[in-house]
C-alpha cells in the first residue's frame, strides 16, 4: 500500500480527500492506478468507510478519481500545472489578506528554491535564464516586465522538481494577477524598482546555478521582502 499508514486524520471527509489529493498530485498514485479499497483506507487512515466514501466523491467531482462499478476507483490523467484550477482558489480581498498571501509566497518560494539549487537539470537552468532574459529585454523597452517576473518564478518552481509546488505557483500567480493587478502596476512604475528587481532575480539565478541552496534561500527572501513593501505602500 502507497499511502503511509501512520498518517493521521480527523474524522472529516474534507481532510482525507485533502491527504488523498496530495498523494496523487505528488505522484504517489499515479494516473490509472487503483486506489485502496474504502475498507483498506479506513484502516490506514483511522476513519469510517463512509468518510472515505465522501472524499472520494468529493474527489470524482473535482474529475481527479473515477470510479468502475466492481472494480473500484481510479486515479484520472490530469496536468499536473493546471490541477489546482479545479479547485477553489484564495481571493484575498482585504489587505490583511493580501498580506497572508505575501506571507504564503516568502515561505513557499524559499522552500522551492533551496530545492530548485539543488536539483536544476541544464534545462531548466534554460528556461529560467530565459525568464531572465526576457526581463532584461522589457527593461530595455520600458515595458512592465511583469510577465516574464511570473515566468521567472514559474521557471523556479518546475526546476524544483516537486508538482505540488508547480501548481501551488500556478494557483498563486493567477490569484496575484487578477487581485493585486494596481499594486503590481505600481511596483514597476517608477524608474528604480525595474532595475533593482532585475538585479535581484540575476542574484537567484546565480545562486541556482552554482547549486547554493542556503544563498539561493537568502537571495529570493530580499526580493520577496523587498516587493512585499513596495506592494503594502
Amino acid at each position: 500500500m502507497k499511502a503511509n499508514p501512520k498518517f493521521k486524520v480527523k474524522k472529516t471527509y474534507e481532510e482525507v480527500a485533502d491527504f488523498l489529493k496530495e498523494q496523487i498530485i505528488s505522484g504517489v498514485y499515479q494516473p490509472g492506478d487503483r486506489l485502496p479499497s474504502l475498507r483498506e483506507l479506513g484502516e490506514m487512515l483511522g476513519v469510517g468507510q463512509s468518510t472515505v466514501r465522501e472524499a472520494i466523491s468529493s474527489l470524482k467531482t473535482v474529475g481527479l478519481v473515477t470510479i468502475r462499478q466492481g472494480e473500484g476507483t481510479f486515479v484520472t490523467q490530469y496536468e499536473p500545472e493546471k490541477l489546482l484550477s479545479a479547485f477553489e482558489s484564495i481571493q484575498p480581498v482585504t489587505r490583511q489578506d493580501i498580506i497572508a498571501l505575501l506571507e504564503v509566497r516568502k515561505v513557499i518560494e524559499c522552500g522551492i528554491v533551496r530545492l530548485a539549487a539543488e536539483r536544476h537539470t541544464e534545462e531548466d537552468l534554460r528556461q529560467i535564464e530565459e525568464a531572465l532574459r526576457e526581463m532584461e529585454d522589457a527593461l530595455n523597452q520600458g515595458e512592465l516586465g511583469d510577465k516574464a517576473d511570473w515566468k521567472f518564478h514559474y521557471a523556479i518552481a518546475s526546476a524544483s522538481h516537486n508538482s505540488i509546488f508547480q501548481s501551488i505557483m500556478q494557483s498563486i500567480s493567477e490569484t496575484m494577477e487578477e487581485t493585486l493587478k494596481a499594486s503590481r502596476e505600481r511596483l514597476y512604475s517608477s524608474k528604480e524598482n525595474p532595475l533593482r528587481l532585475y538585479h535581484e532575480h540575476r542574484d537567484i539565478y546565480e545562486a541556482i546555478r552554482s547549486k547554493n541552496p542556503k544563498r539561493a534561500e537568502e537571495a529570493m527572501l530580499y526580493h520577496l521582502i523587498g516587493v512585499e513593501r513596495e506592494m503594502l505602500k
